[in-house]
């Protein structure tokens, strides 16, 4: 470990940054796609950006109808 540690502080900056293209151009090097939970995070800060409040109707059966339509549209993908 301590050879690979004394080359990489002999390499110049754009030694470093050469290495760095090379190993970003392998096939090899992992890749995470995060857009699947991006779009289930989105959802969910849409849902609750437009729930209403229980404190904020006047009974809890409206409450329940217009939670259940906005979350109807928030899975239909209405924004």
């Amino acid at each position: 470990m301590t050879d690979i540690t004394t080359l990489i502080e002999s390499m110049t900056p754009a030694q470093i940054e050469k290495v760095m293209t090379a190993l970003s151009k392998q096939s090899n090097v992992r890749k995470v796609d995060h857009t699947r939970r991006l779009r289930h995070i989105q959802k969910t800060n849409l849902y609750f950006n437009s729930a209403p409040k229980p404190h904020m109707v006047d009974s809890f059966e409206t409450y329940t109808g217009h939670a259940d339509s906005i979350r109807e549209q928030v899975l239909s993908g209405v924004e």
